[in-house]
């Protein structure tokens, strides 16, 4: 489910959150062209954007209900799935990975109900996977048995299972194991057992061949990009946030030594200079000097009055903001004492918080810029939030319908994905937002499994924070 303020354009308090730790750590996902669209089927288990999702579990799906926007009533955009196994359940959630899903219409993102996260995890030991790791000649999973492969199709509004199928499979009509029990009758058959046993058969012939025809139809959304389509598949690549944050101190210090040894030059240079200019000053007049001083006086007290003083205070701040953009963009977040304490007391006295809460956002964000997502399952991560509006106050979050736990906030997507998705800025239906959070069951509980087979489903809803656009 999505959770959004219903009321976002009204103001509200800033949420109060707790500090993170010092000892969390956030990994940073890139997306990239795949360099082998085969690494991000199902068997490979990927983290990826775009496309047509790549199921855990191919067979329990979640429902067509599921899977359809509760705001506009049609059938959900898959944006992306991230692979994420965590310590909270290792054995039953050996696999694990979470999907998210967008409304077609883009405006309605804000709505409850137009993004929404599924959970799916399974244990090393399963009907569809290995329990080691694919081989390198593994290029496609293996086939589903007939009567899975229909149930995974009539769930699936993307019918992934033909997809991922080479296309001479494809253009056969089957696979080897959905012609086996076909054949194993018609080899037992005699007599009148043998009649019925080849009656079966036939049966199962007839079934096959609907299965091939439905396999070989034309699939669903091939060829439509964007909102109601596909958007363009792209790798997730995940690395630690550490990594770039120690590049920005190597960088820094690097600066540092260069400024230093600039500064000695500049200085013996100055140096100089100053004495030439005081050579110079001793041919000038003394008259000169008053005449000076005394039209220094004169300007400055003509400009004594208020409109003059709380134009220089507003020239200040607008002076400090573009010197802390300018180190922000160049030197990465800067601590209080970075800053001199009158310009700090201007900035807080004068910014507005939507103002001061994306200068955080861009100081943080440009140690990696080009990073699309942040993932962290630690207890104590705090989102990363572009602006004050719309946060989640206590309770906004509920816990897990299934088994009581808090959820926590595990990953979210930043504004920047949308640059990848190649969108057109015109079309109404395009997604837009400030920030997906997404907030899932501390403890990951896995479904019972009477539950999972009474229901066919092996995904468990969670939570999505919609931060809207600060226009909207």
């Amino acid at each position: 489910m999505s959770i959004v303020d219903e009321e976002p354009k009204q103001p509200q308090e800033q949420v109060e959150e707790d500090e993170e730790p010092d000892e969390i750590q956030w990994n940073l996902g890139f997306v990239e062209e795949p360099e082998k669209p085969l690494l991000l089927l199902r068997h490979r288990f990927p983290s990826k954007v775009g496309g047509r999702p790549a199921w855990l579990d191919p067979v329990r799906l979640p429902s067509r209900d599921m899977l359809t926007c509760k705001a506009s009533g049609k059938p959900l955009d898959f944006l992306l799935q991230v692979y994420a196994p965590v310590d909270a359940n290792p054995e039953e959630g050996f696999h694990r990975a979470l999907f998210l899903f967008i409304s077609p219409e883009g405006s309605r993102l804000k709505e409850p109900g137009a993004v929404r996260l599924f959970r799916c995890q399974i244990p090393r030991h399963n009907a569809f996977y290995s329990s080691d790791p694919p081989r390198d000649k593994d290029k496609y999973p293996n086939p589903l048995p007939a009567s899975d492969a229909d149930a995974s199709r009539e769930r699936d509004p993307w019918r992934a299972v033909d997809a991922e199928r080479p296309a001479s499979a494809t253009s056969s009509g089957g696979s080897a194991s959905t012609s086996s029990p076909s054949a194993s009758a018609k080899r037992k058959g005699k007599g009148k057992a043998g009649a019925a046993a080849a009656a079966a058969a036939a049966n199962g012939s007839a079934a096959e061949g609907g299965s091939a025809a439905a396999a070989a139809a034309p699939l669903p959304r091939e060829g439509v990009q964007g909102p109601g389509g596909l958007y363009p598949e792209l790798e997730l690549v995940v690395e630690p946030e550490e990594d770039y944050m120690d590049e920005w101190e190597e960088e820094d210090e690097e600066e540092e030594k260069s400024r230093a040894a600039d500064g000695g030059k500049d200085a013996g240079k100055a140096g100089k200079k100053a004495d030439g200019e005081a050579g110079d000053a001793k041919d000038e007049p003394e008259d000169g000097k008053a005449a000076e001083a005394g039209a220094g006086a004169g300007t400055g007290t003509g400009g004594a009055d208020k409109g003059g003083a709380r134009g220089g205070v507003e020239a200040e701040v607008r002076r400090a903001l573009q010197e802390y953009r300018r180190r922000v963009a160049t030197e990465g977040e800067l601590n209080d004492e970075e800053l001199p304490p009158d310009v700090l007391e201007a900035l807080e006295a004068n910014a507005a918080p939507e103002q001061r809460c994306f200068v955080d956002f861009q100081a943080r964000v440009s140690w990696a810029p080009e990073q699309v997502i942040r993932y962290c399952f630690q207890d104590g991560a705090q989102p990363l939030w572009p602006a004050p509006h719309c946060r989640p106050k206590p309770g906004d979050i509920p816990p897990c319908s299934r088994c009581g736990a808090a959820r926590k906030p595990e990953f979210q997507v930043l504004p920047q994905l949308l640059h990848y998705l190649h969108l057109d800025e015109e079309d109404p239906a395009s997604p837009d937002w400030s920030t997906l959070v997404a907030y899932t069951c501390s403890a990951s509980c896995s479904l019972p499994p009477a539950e999972a087979e009474a229901s066919q489903c092996a995904y468990t809803e969670e939570v999505v924070w919609v931060q809207p656009p600060a226009t909207e």
